[in-house]
């Protein structure tokens, strides 16, 4: 418990697994309200197309953002070893 206080035990490896999944669920609910209450008028195939898209690009953009902690987080314990 020494080592949680004193920042010798690092907690946030295995928060990011929960973070991940927690935003590839939060990022379409978000997406999807964009759409929803943006004011330009979209045909309902141009709309799947751009929901596809954008969901497609930002859950990949949040898989390597959080790839990224993990392989620096993984340096770091490997490291400190």
């Amino acid at each position: 418990m020494l080592d949680y206080f004193t920042f010798n035990t690092l907690i946030t490896p295995y928060i990011i697994g929960y973070v991940y999944f927690i935003g590839a669920v939060i990022i379409p609910i978000i997406i999807f309200s964009f759409y929803q209450k943006s004011k330009f008028k979209i045909t309902s195939t141009k709309l799947s197309i751009y929901i596809l898209l954008g969901f497609s690009i930002l859950e990949i953009f949040w898989r390597i953002f959080c790839e990224f902690f993990m392989v620096y987080f993984k340096i770091f314990l490997s490291l400190q070893n």
